[in-house]
């Protein structure tokens, strides 16, 4: 939600920032550095401008790699053996059905046997991106808060020939933002609106772009173009001759930048770290407490529920409770004689349902951020470890480039390697040869070490650069040696007036992790300074809403998450498929089989912990006894747990620091972060799920009739969640009962309106459509 605010902020400041004087500076005399940067900030100091450019991007898979792997390859034998016996030591039972479904989903889960999906997908954007060209122009109006970007993409093959041209406009006096999206998506647009754009009103964020200090943000967007420069090696900036057909286009001078994508990518984040309170307070005049009441009065503005849309021609399958519910819905629209809704159905309403849920799923993640914070307490002397004796302490890339050779590697040390360093000591042929992904992992100790400077002052890039200089030590060891760093060049062409009109890229990415090569070459115009072509204001008058442009098209039939709550979303997008158990949710049920048997998070925890683990590190369970996986097992079930849960004292808890020492298991960039987070919400879900699990049983015990008992826990489930008066119970049993003999009907493929015809209007209110999926899905599980 944050994000999407400062985007908004970001968008409508670009182009408010106006200044109307020009470059004074003397080309003459000063140096590349500054010349590069005062050329860059032309842009800043017109009113206006245009531009236009192009970009491709090639992407080259590996072409060593075999075809066979696109195939999925069975377990490995010893690493089957090896988990097998892992679980028969953790006494988890399975029959031979639940182990083959287990082997087969790690099979095609793990991510270090032959990167089957991704190498799909590589292929796939391979295929499309590199015979597509993209092309762009528009223009930016300071003065009339105004600016264009026309993006083109045109594909082309001897059998094929496809040109796309997306208009858009940016309009912050009237506040709206407008697109024409049907070159793009022409099955959104319905046949009287494909020429007319479609605009999006954000007046409700005008109070927060007005508060907006313009003077501050633009020597703030100043400062930080001139960053990448002004921290460069001077034998990294050099002036490029200019060829005769350049001078004849008004070139004088040109200046390359040759610096890495790495660097680039630290030098930005950083930057932007150590002026992040200066840009909400200072420019953007934004507390923390006014952003968090907006958000939640957004929040509670999108909570609105919406009419759903109706559909049709579903397929339905008695083992898929989704699809179920979704038929379920439609009968009962069908015996109350609803007709379609779709015309009662707000795009608008959808969007915003939309942002509501990715708001909860903000709050969820956050949440599990402050689990985290609660892990880091429980080490040592309950505070955050001091950031730059994690540098001191930590392994340096050479001894973990050493570590390969070594046959015994302490499980803490070979993961600190792989966090901090790229560097996968158990496979030194696969490690990350750039790390980028490693890398942005290693950024947030960086940032922590930065973040002292965060004062609500502003720090320019000359500032910048002497803090930079300062922890060069703590930068070096982050950043990958300089022979595997990824290369980025920009080159400038100057007019005679000092001011950038070119600018070419030309950016290399060698990805280990995804297997590929990637190019991007770019290249951009600056034309017209102070002249630029005004925008057809007569296109913006005829425009359209959103739901206008898409009224009786495909989007207004579209399906978000938000519908499914009302039984109906995915029936056009899918057809309805077998049940299946994924990985996790084969996991879940171990979960819950373990903590039943058991009722102790840390035996919970090592049970999954094996499965997880195989998924993301195959070569660590190879490499281990079983003893010592169960050791690992135990201390992240530690660090990972909250203390309301799992917090072992006196003996026990001198066990797990002892198993601490022994695996170098003391410090974040020990663990593996994702591995232990997702096998903590695993466990944590068959913790709290525990009374139900045991209610669940007992109503197995008492009804042995598949209709009542579907009716009995439907009536549970419903009261919990929404409760129910005397009087309202008796309807709400007269509708569980109904909806148990739809469960009946369902699973012998006979549902009808016949089954619902003893339905009645007070009936409707009771009827949950996600209670109704969620009991189908229990009954399925019923052995």
């Amino acid at each position: 939600m944050r994000l999407k605010y400062l985007t908004l902020c970001l968008l409508g400041l670009s182009l408010s920032a106006c200044s109307q004087h020009v470059i004074k500076t003397n080309t003459s005399t000063a140096g590349l550095e500054q010349k590069a940067i005062n050329s860059i900030n032309a842009m800043y100091e017109y009113p206006s401008y245009d531009y236009r450019g192009k970009f491709n991007v090639h992407i080259e898979p590996n072409q060593n790699k075999s075809t066979a792997r696109l195939q999925p390859a069975p377990l490995d034998a010893a690493l089957k053996q090896k988990v097998e016996q892992y679980l028969k030591d953790q006494k988890v039972n399975l029959n031979s059905k639940q182990k083959q479904a287990l082997y087969d989903a790690l099979a095609q889960d793990k991510s270090s046997y032959g990167q089957t999906k991704v190498d799909k997908v590589i292929q796939s954007m391979a295929t499309i991106l590199n015979d597509m060209q993209f092309e762009y122009d528009g223009s930016v109006h300071y003065r009339q808060k105004m600016g264009s970007f026309n993006l083109t993409a045109r594909y082309e093959k001897p059998t094929l020939l496809v040109q796309a041209k997306m208009p858009m406009v940016l309009d912050l006096n009237d506040h709206k933002f407008y697109v024409n999206y049907f070159g793009f998506m022409p099955y959104l647009v319905n046949k009287e609106n494909q020429s007319n754009l479609a605009y999006f009103d954000f007046s409700k964020y005008q109070g927060l772009i007005k508060q907006v200090d313009y003077k501050k943000f633009v020597e703030y967007l100043k400062a930080s173009s001139g960053v990448f420069y002004r921290l460069a090696d001077q034998q990294n900036i050099q002036a490029l001759p200019v060829s005769s057909a350049e001078r004849a286009a008004g070139v004088v001078e040109k200046i390359r930048l040759k610096t890495t994508i790495e660097e680039a990518f630290l030098q930005s984040s950083l930057y932007g770290k150590v002026n992040e309170k200066y840009l909400m307070q200072s420019i953007f005049n934004i507390n923390e407490q006014s952003l968090e009441k907006l958000i939640a009065d957004e929040v509670d503005a999108q909570s609105k529920p919406k009419k759903p849309s109706s559909t049709k021609n579903t397929k339905t399958s008695s083992d898929d409770a989704s699809v179920v519910s979704q038929q379920l819905y439609q009968l009962v629209n069908q015996h109350f004689g609803v007709e379609d809704e779709a015309d009662a159905y707000d795009s608008a309403s959808e969007d915003a349902s939309a942002a509501a849920l990715e708001a909860a799923e903000a709050t969820q993640a956050a949440a599990w951020e402050s689990d985290d914070g609660d892990h880091a307490v429980k080490n040592g002397d309950g505070s955050e470890s001091d950031v730059e004796a994690a540098y001191e302490s930590g392994l340096s890339r050479e001894q973990c480039d050493s570590l390969s050779s070594n046959p015994k590697i302490t499980y803490g040390d070979a993961q600190y390697c792989q966090s901090m360093h790229g560097v996968d000591v158990f496979n030194p042929t696969q490690s990350s040869a750039s790390g980028l992904i490693s890398y942005i992992a290693k950024l947030s100790t960086l940032e922590e070490l930065f973040s002292v400077y965060n004062q609500a002052q502003f720090i320019d890039d000359h500032a910048f650069k002497a803090l930079w200089i300062k922890h060069q030590t703590e930068i070096n060891q982050a950043l990958p040696v300089a022979d595997k760093r990824n290369p980025f060049i920009m080159d400038i062409s100057l007019d005679d007036k000092g001011r950038a009109i070119n600018y070419d890229y030309d950016l290399n990415y060698t990805s280990p992790e995804l297997q590929s090569r990637v190019n991007l070459k770019a290249d951009m115009q600056v034309l017209n300074y102070g002249k630029a072509t005004s925008i057809d204001r007569a296109q913006l008058k005829r425009a359209k809403t959103w739901s206008e442009v898409s009224k009786g098209s495909m989007f207004e039939q579209s399906i978000d998450r938000f519908t499914e709550k009302m039984g109906q979303a995915g029936i056009v997008e899918r057809a309805a498929q077998p049940y299946t158990l994924s990985l996790d949710d084969q996991l879940k049920v171990i979960a819950e089989q373990r903590y039943d048997a058991t009722r102790s998070y840390e035996q919970t925890y090592k049970a999954v912990f094996i499965a997880k683990l195989t998924e993301s590190t195959p070569q660590v369970v190879q490499r281990y006894s079983t003893k010592e996986l169960q050791e690992i097992a135990s201390v992240y079930a530690y660090w990972y747990s909250s203390e309301e849960v799992y917090n072992p004292q006196g003996t026990a808890l001198k066990a797990i620091e002892a198993l601490q020492k022994k695996h170098h298991l003391e410090d974040d960039e020990q663990f593996n972060y994702p591995l232990g987070e997702s096998v903590d919400r695993i466990v944590s879900g068959a913790l709290r799920g525990d009374k139900d699990r045991q209610a669940w049983k007992k109503l197995q015990a008492q009804y042995k009739q598949p209709q009542q008992l579907f009716a009995k826990q439907y009536q549970i489930q419903f009261e919990r969640e929404n409760g129910a008066s005397s009087e309202e119970k008796i309807l709400l049993e007269q509708t569980a009962n109904i909806l148990g003999q739809v469960y009946v009907a369902a699973r012998q493929n006979k549902l009808t309106l016949k089954t619902i015809q003893n339905l009645k209007v007070d009936h409707d209110e009771f009827i949950d459509y996600e209670i109704f999926k969620d009991v189908y899905q229990k009954m399925l599980t019923i052995k």
